[in-house]
C-alpha cells in the first residue's frame, strides 16, 4: 500500500532513474533482513535518512500515514522477544549474558505460552526488530514519493506478468484515495453530530454504521469507474507497449554503484565478522 504517494519535485533523489532507486530499495531490504542486532541499522538508518533529506519527504505526513506500523513493529517485536530464552538462538553473544533473566513474564511449563522472559538477547532482538519494520515502511515512502506509480509498473512489467504487476499497483495505488474517501465520510459525519466515543460495545458498534456502509460504497464505485477505464483502454488485448524507456545514465550508475557497494560492505562484514549476529 502507499502510505506516501508520489509528489514531483526537482531533488536529486526524484531525477534518478526508477531502476535505481528501486535496486536502493532492495538493498535496504537486503540488509535489514540481515542483521538480528541494532547497531548495523543504525548506519543503514542514517543513509534512509540522507536519501529521505535529499528527497526532501514531508516527515511530518510520513508519520501520521505510517505511525501504525511503527507502532504495530514496536509491540510486535517486543512481544516476540519474550521467547528470546535459551543459548541455542544466539550466535555471537556470550550465552551468559544473552540469556540474563531480567524479569521472568510466565514460569516454565505454562500451557502453550511456555516459559517467557525479558533478557538482554532478547531486548536486542525486540529493537533490532522493530528497527527493521520502521527501517523498510519509510525507505518503501521514500520510494512511493519520489517515483511515479507508472515507473514502479514499468519496473514490475519487466519482472511480472504485466497484468499481475497491473494489479499489484493497482492495490498499491488506491489505497491512499480509499483512504481518503474515508475520512471525507468521517469528516461529514462528525459535522452532523456523529461520534463513536461509547462505552457500551453494542452502541459502539451501532455507531459504526454511519461509516461502514458509506465506506464500503465508496469502494464499490472506485472499483467501477476503474473496471469502465480498464475496460475503454482495451486492457488486456495484448501486452502495452511501454510509455518510455528505462535507460541509465551516469548519475543512475554512480548511485547504483554506490548503494551496491554499501551494501556488499556491510553484507561481507556480516559474512566474515559476524556484523549484526545476534
Amino acid at each position: 500500500m502507499v502510505l506516501l504517494e508520489y509528489e514531483a519535485k526537482d531533488t536529486v533523489i526524484h531525477r534518478l532513474n526508477p531502476i535505481a532507486k528501486a535496486v536502493w530499495f532492495a538493498c535496504c531490504t537486503i540488509l535489514s533482513t540481515l542483521y538480528l542486532e541494532p547497531q548495523p541499522l543504525i548506519i543503514l538508518a542514517a543513509q534512509i535518512a540522507m536519501i529521505g533529506y535529499l528527497s526532501k519527504v514531508p516527515w511530518s505526513k510520513l508519520i501520521s500515514r505510517a505511525w501504525w506500523a511503527y507502532i504495530g513493529s514496536l509491540l510486535g517485536g517486543y512481544t516476540v522477544s519474550l521467547w528470546i530464552t535459551s543459548p541455542e538462538q544466539l550466535w555471537r553473544i556470550p550465552p551468559e549474558y544473552g540469556c540474563k533473566v531480567l524479569l521472568e513474564v510466565t514460569p516454565k511449563g505454562t500451557p502453550i505460552i511456555g516459559y517467557t522472559a525479558i533478557t538482554y538477547a532478547g531486548l536486542l532482538w525486540g529493537t533490532t526488530v522493530t528497527m527493521k519494520i520502521a527501517l523498510a515502511v519509510t525507505a518503501a515512502c521514500i520510494l512511493t514519493y519520489t517515483t511515479p506509480i507508472s515507473d514502479i509498473v514499468s519496473i514490475l512489467g519487466r519482472i511480472l506478468p504485466y497484468k499481475a504487476s497491473f494489479i499489484v499497483m493497482t492495490g498499491v495505488r488506491f489505497y491512499p484515495v480509499l483512504l481518503e474517501r474515508i475520512q471525507g465520510i468521517v469528516d461529514a459525519a462528525r459535522s452532523r453530530g456523529w461520534e463513536s466515543s461509547y462505552r457500551n460495545p453494542v452502541k459502539k458498534v451501532r455507531s459504526l454504521y454511519t461509516i461502514v456502509f458509506p465506506s464500503i460504497r465508496e469502494a464499490i464505485l472506485l472499483s467501477e469507474r476503474m473496471s469502465l477505464s480498464i475496460e475503454s483502454r482495451a486492457f488486456g488485448v495484448k501486452k502495452p507497449t511501454p510509455i518510455k524507456t528505462l535507460a541509465l545514465d551516469r548519475s543512475d550508475i554512480l548511485f547504483i554503484t554506490f548503494i551496491s557497494s554499501f551494501t556488499g560492505l556491510l553484507a561481507y562484514m556480516w559474512s566474515v565478522y559476524g556484523f549484526g549476529m545476534l
